[in-house]
Formats: structure tokens, sequence, C-alpha cells
């Protein structure tokens, strides 16, 4: 492992990837050191989708950076406005720096909503890019450490959206790519990233894990340790760009400040807060702390990331006829179909004390399990002993523990509630996410449908995050900020290891890692400027 070098990053999701080839780009020597035996962190478990206003494609032609304004401006604290204006201002440059120094292509998603469509400056697509898929053969070979979540199909967004269900998929075109190295989703974003940064001169390390950043006498950065193999190495260094995601697997911290219904992670185990400890120990200051990337998610038995369980994002699976979600009273408590963040915030939400969301559960009949994906279940298959069924409403309730009483008279209301043609209690179907995630072939409205197939079924639905939210305040460039206000020179935090200032919002479908690899540009070239 290089001694010296200009900027060491610590952290392999797209965010520290960014920051990495960017400041490679501009003439630095950069050691990038990842903690896990696998690249990618969190991002290479996602979709890999990134959100990004007034980007260069044609599909986006009728945004522009004021409409962008107008929409985050209604959704984000005014407090860092100028946090927002950074990344209104770089986020179309960062893609297209990502085009001409990656292998990746982005495609518009032209159809995707944001996720408050009726907000003014809010588009009904063009911001959410996905990609072309990659061939992992014609990368570096590292890119073969780039981890794959379970369940992982390399399915793009647009190839969802013409066959969205199981039996339309194109099973010999799908089992092609997997056979052949051909990927999509977070693990082609994070692979191409990769190639780009071993190409500009990047030092990739795994299973080393940043310890300690230390400063000089003036408070500017000097160097770090890094501990590697039962040693702790020091490293020289000008600059340190903290990626290395949140505390998601910090049971102390996530005690501390999230929810208590909060016990699931799309994040992979290394994610423990690490940026957070560090920082905090240099005197900066941290913001955010008790806010995530809020997701309904399902723990399939047996699955894995790293040796610690993982958990499955349940999206467009709210959004189809045929299911609703209850609480242990037995009654619904959100519009399934809203954004996953959304959702999740209903689910931690707190009355006189108690969280009367928690626990929740999945209720979905037997039409449901034929047609709609389900992680854990395939349609037409055996139904996996972990998932209860009965043969009625009343039946299913006793089998979890919910009041049968109020489960039945739900679905009853729910079936109601369809035969007419909307949803009185929640709106579910009214706004145009809602449509857009629904099934377009459904023989009534696309979010609507009863339950009224036996047998019926649930599953347990675990308030979880895509990542936590708090860490060290940073400027527009992503320099970390002492409590007094003034810089910690050399130190950088980008992606969710830094203080996320959008609050509790979340605007679009990408918009973690928009902000995320925008931050990383701005990161990887201010420490190159400095």
């Amino acid at each position: 492992m290089q001694r010296k070098v200009d900027v060491l990053v610590a952290g392999s999701g797209a965010s520290g990837l960014t920051a990495a080839l960017t400041a490679a780009a501009g003439g630095a020597s950069v050691l990038l050191i990842e903690r896990a035996a696998s690249l990618g962190g969190t991002s290479a478990l996602s979709g890999g989708r990134v959100w990004i206003p007034a980007n260069h494609l044609p599909q986006n032609a009728g945004d522009s950076q004021d409409a962008a304004r107008g929409y985050l401006g209604a959704l984000l604290p005014r407090r860092y406005a100028h946090l927002t204006e950074a990344f209104i201002a770089n986020a179309p440059a960062m893609a297209r720096f990502i085009e001409e120094n990656t292998p990746h292509r982005f495609v518009a998603c032209a159809a995707y909503p944001d996720y408050h469509p009726d907000l003014p400056g809010a588009t009904l697509g063009g911001r959410c890019l996905d990609m072309l898929p990659v061939d992992l053969s014609a990368l570096t070979p590292m890119a073969r450490l780039v981890r794959t979540p379970p369940g992982y199909v390399p399915m793009t967004h647009a190839e969802w959206e013409r066959w969205r269900y199981p039996a339309r998929f194109d099973r010999p075109l799908l089992r092609r790519r997997e056979r052949d190295g051909i990927r999509t989703n977070g693990v082609a974003l994070v692979a191409a990233l990769l190639d780009g940064a071993v190409t500009a001169g990047v030092a990739v390390e795994t299973e080393a894990r940043l310890t300690d950043v230390t400063l000089d006498g003036t408070g500017a950065v000097v160097g770090a340790t890094v501990a590697r193999g039962g040693a702790v190495t020091p490293v020289e260094a000008k600059a340190v760009i903290l990626a290395t995601g949140g505390f998601d697997w910090d049971e102390a911290s996530r005690a501390r400040w999230l929810p208590g219904p909060q016990r699931a992670t799309g994040a992979p185990p290394g994610n423990t807060g690490d940026a957070l400890r560090i920082a905090g120990r240099l005197g900066a200051a941290t913001d955010n702390l008790a806010e995530g990337w809020w997701m309904p998610m399902l723990a399939v038995p047996g699955e894995m990331v790293d040796g610690a369980p993982c958990y499955r994002s349940l999206i467009r699976e709210r959004s189809v006829p045929r299911q609703i979600m209850v609480n242990a009273a037995g009654a619904r408590f959100v519009n399934e179909a809203s954004p996953y963040n959304d959702v999740g915030k209903a689910m931690h939400a707190r009355a006189a004390g108690e969280y009367p969301n928690d626990p929740a559960y999945m209720i979905f009949d037997e039409s449901f399990r034929l047609r709609y994906p389900l992680p854990g279940i395939s349609p037409g298959q055996p139904v996996p002993g972990w998932v209860a069924s009965a043969a009625s409403p009343r039946e299913l309730a006793a089998a979890i523990g919910v009041d049968p009483d109020g489960l039945e008279r739900t679905v009853s209301r729910w079936n109601d509630a369809c035969a007419k043609g909307s949803d009185p209690d929640f709106g579910r179907g009214a706004s145009r996410y809602d449509r857009y995630g629904g099934d377009p072939w459904s023989e009534q409205e696309p979010n609507l449908g009863p339950l009224t197939d036996t047998p019926y079924y649930a599953v347990r639905v675990l308030a979880g995050t895509i990542g936590t939210k708090g860490g060290p305040v940073t400027d527009e460039n992503a320099v970390v900020r002492k409590q007094d206000g003034g810089p910690v020179p050399g130190l950088y935090a980008v992606g969710n290891a830094a203080a996320f200032w959008t609050g509790d919002a979340y605007p679009g479908p990408g918009a973690t890692l928009g902000i995320g690899m925008t931050m990383g540009y701005l990161a990887g070239r201010h420490a190159v400027s400095e």
C-alpha cells in the first residue's frame, strides 16, 4: 500500500469513486481504500440510478436549473440553500465528466416522475438516469470484486418498464447476461466508475480501514492511519475524503439517533459510522443524525451480504393491485404506493409516545402471488414457509398476531373502495407517481385491486433505511466544517458519510447517488486545487 499520496479516499461507493476519479483526472496521486473485501459499498446494492436535474440528455431537454431550484426549494431545508445551489449548478457537469472519463453511459428514464410530481418545478421524467449494460470482461479485473446483491437480475430500467412482471421477462437474455458478465444497476455503475478511476491512476486497496486522520499544528490534514491485516499503517496525504457510508450497522448510534422501529438496512455491514467518529474526534460539526433514506424492507431468510442479513427493498410491490399494508390493529396507515421515503416515515410515526405502525405487514391474495414479484417469492412456485397463509382474513390475522376484527373490516373496506375505483382513506392511485409504479395492464385501476382470491398471505414489513443521513457538516466543496464554523483544511465528507442537507426529503429516484456523486466530484476537484 502506498505510504504517501496527494489524496486518500476512504470508501468505494459511487461518491468515493467519483471523488477519486476527479482528483486523479486533475493530476493528483490518489489512494482509495475499502474496508471490506468487496467493492462498491451501498451503491453496488442499489438500483444504480442517478437523479440529475437539467442534465445533458435529450429526454430532459425541457428541464432547467430554475425549475429544479423551485422544486428543491419547496422540499429541502433553507439553511443549506448554498449546498442545494451547488448541487444544481454542478450535477450536470458531473454527469458529463463521468461519461467522458469512464465506460458508463447514462440513459434517461423519460417516464420516471420525480417523487413529488405535483410540486412546482417537478418533472414527469428525464431527471432520473439509468445506464447501458456494461461488460465486466472489458473493464479492469478489479471490477470482479464489485459485490452483487442477493436476487440480482441484470435488467435495465427500460426493460423493467416494458416487462414489469416475471411472466414477461426475457429469461434467455437475462441468463446470457448473467453468464457473460453483462451487468446493470448499481453493480454496473460501480464497475464503470472503478474502471475509470483505475485507468486514471487511482490505486485501490481492499480490506483496508481508515482509523484516524492526522492534523498538523494549524489544524490542516497531513495524513491518516489505515488498519490492514492486523497492522496500522500511517499514510501521508494532503487531503482525506471520507466516503465510508453512514452508521447503519452501528447499534449504539442507531439506538441513539434513529426512530425505534428502525431495524433493517440496505447498506453493507461495514457501514458503522467510521466517518462520523473520525470527524467527531477532530471537532467537526454534525447534523441530520436522526434522518435516513427511509425504506420499507423485507427479510428473506438465509439471504446475506458480507456475512450479515440482507434486507430487500419493497418499491414496486407496494404500487400494484391486490395488496395492502396494515399495522397490529389490522388497519391501513398509509398510501402504500407512495414514494418509499414517505412510507418509511409513516412506519415509524409516533402517537402518544408509541409507534402504532410497528409491526407492519403486507397482506396480499392468490392473484397477487401468481402475477407480481415479491422478494424471495417466485410466481408459480411453492410459497416459502416463512410466508403466512390462511383461508380468510380473520384466520390470517390470528396467524400473524393482528387484530382479526380490524383486518376483516379493513379488507372489506378496501374491496369496497376498489369496486368504486378510488381510495377514500389515503388516495392511493391519485398521484402520477403512484400510477407510474402500478400495473398498466390491470383490468381495473393500475394501483387498486381487491383482496378476494384465496388463500390470503402476509409478510412482515420492516422499517428500514438504504442509508443514514447524519454526519459531519460540509460546505459547498464538501470540506468538513468545525463546530465554530471554520473549515478543517484538507478533510472532506461525501455521500452518506456526510450530513445530508436534504433534511427528511427525498426529491426523486436516484437522488442519493446524484447528490453524493456531485459532492464527490466537487471534493475531488477542490482537493486538487488547494
